[in-house]
């Protein structure tokens, strides 16, 4: 009995040993050379989705947020080709772009120029107002100025070109860099007693085209829900972004980065089509969609500053400053050049510290501090999300234009920004909101002496 134990144990441990190795054969399978090499190129497509994917998204970004404001505005404010006119300045519920300036009435029109041209008609200005057509293209490069400083005030005619049109290009026409073109006009509104004459001298800039299906341009439904579909589906934004790069081709200079990202799929002759894309690219691209949009999001507040101010100097047109671009049009949209609107932006005091509505601030200009323009210049605050922040008396920026601006006798200039009103010096008051804010010194119309990267905007002091 005992020898047929000890012979079962033996049975069972040889079974055993037999066991083991079968159990790890599979395992030396998934080791083998072959397997590590497929893991290490799909590993290798992956990074290079990724890579290729971060400098694609920041480079279309502007492209896509310029379409979906485009298909907003066609489907509640006016079809091609025609001005949208807003009748009111601005308010916290604006947010038909971000950073508005609460100053100047806009209108605005998307243009289609891929089947003919399109005339813009400018009043004459007998009242000496500060305006401006700016005219952006697909990319948000701000191309041409129609303005009061350019005009001289006279009434003007223009024919706006597209890009094919080079044979019809007369000394009044205005070549367009791509077929789609945002106008975005602002007229100077001195306070509200002047709204109304303001909105009728606005109304005075009008467009005419050749006639059209008149449903031509109108959007639909599945258009914005595409745009919509990127929440979900962040590849999304690279089919938009491909498409909307082979409607208004860029730039002969920017084709070798566009062909670095034909490698992964984004390819404007073809289109985007990610069924078409491995699993290891598609992986990429995820990543890259997600990560990118945080680093526009983060570059807004790390632009190099001086007194805590960026001054634009160089927005409006970027070149191949892709980033910066990205920055703009995620903070800024519509952003003009210096030459006609210079813009310097403010996140901190002078400590370095975030701006807060439990604090109180000045921000003293002495009197060569103080902008030099032959338009206007205001002060303007905006919440985090880069929207005018409601207030008890409605005042959502202040400058030269606001009525009962005191001055210190020296010729000096004080702004108190805090939640409640200074005593004694109400006029001088922006009100600031509870939490985190911004501020935004806008110049119109700046003189030379503005552009010549000397002028420094004070630092926002806090009050102790």
């Amino acid at each position: 009995m005992r020898k047929r134990f000890r012979l079962l144990l033996y049975i069972c441990f040889i079974v055993g040993i037999v066991s083991t190795s079968i159990v790890a054969r599979p395992m030396e399978v998934q080791a083998s050379p072959d397997y590590i090499k497929k893991n290490k190129v799909a590993s290798s497509q992956e990074q290079l989705a990724y890579s290729l994917g971060v400098q694609a998204y920041i480079y279309g970004y502007p492209l896509v947020v310029m379409e979906h404001t485009r298909q907003m505005a066609l489907k509640t404010r006016a079809p091609l080709n025609q001005f949208y006119y807003s009748s009111k300045l601005a308010s916290p519920q604006y947010h038909d772009i971000v950073t508005p300036n609460s100053n100047t009435l806009y209108f605005s029109a998307w243009l289609d120029l891929s089947k003919g041209s399109v005339v813009l008609n400018v009043p004459a200005n007998t009242d000496d107002r500060y305006y401006t057509v700016q005219m952006l293209d697909a990319y948000t490069n701000t191309f041409r100025n129609v303005s009061n400083r350019t005009t001289k005030n006279k009434a003007e005619q223009f024919t706006i070109v597209g890009p094919a049109g080079s044979s019809n290009v007369t000394k009044t026409s205005i070549q367009t860099p791509t077929p789609i073109v945002w106008l975005l006009g602002r007229v100077q509104v001195n306070g509200e007693e002047d709204l109304n004459r303001a909105a009728a001298f606005e109304k005075q800039f009008t467009l005419s085209a050749p006639t059209r299906n008149p449903s031509s341009g109108i959007t639909d439904d599945s258009s914005l829900n595409q745009m919509s579909s990127m929440k979900n589906d962040p590849l999304a934004f690279y089919k938009i972004m491909t498409e909307q790069i082979r409607q208004n081709p860029p730039p002969a200079c920017d084709a070798v980065l566009l062909d670095q990202f034909k490698l992964v799929g984004i390819d404007p002759a073809k289109g985007f089509e990610p069924a078409d894309l491995n699993a290891a690219t598609k992986a990429g691209l995820l990543r890259a969609a997600k990560d990118a949009q945080g680093i526009i999001t983060n570059s807004v507040q790390s632009i190099p500053t001086t007194n805590g101010w960026y001054i634009g100097h160089n927005i409006g047109t970027y070149g191949n400053q892709f980033l910066l671009r990205a920055v703009v049009a995620y903070s800024g949209l519509g952003a003009n050049v210096p030459q006609e609107e210079l813009y310097a932006r403010a996140f901190v005091d002078q400590n370095g510290e975030k701006l807060q509505g439990k604090q109180r601030y000045v921000l003293h200009f002495n009197p060569n501090d103080l902008p030099q323009v032959t338009g206007f210049w205001s002060l303007t605050l905006y919440g985090s999300d880069f929207y005018l922040v409601d207030n008890a008396i409605r005042r959502y920026s202040i400058g030269d234009l606001t009525k009962g601006l005191l001055y210190n006798p020296d010729g000096s200039l004080d702004i108190y920004i805090q939640p409640s009103a200074p005593e004694g010096k109400e006029s001088n008051w922006l009100p600031a909101p509870p939490g985190e804010f911004n501020l935004v010194l806008r110049m119109f119309a700046p003189k030379p002496s503005m552009l010549e990267r000397e002028y420094e905007v004070p630092p926002v002091a806090r009050i102790q």
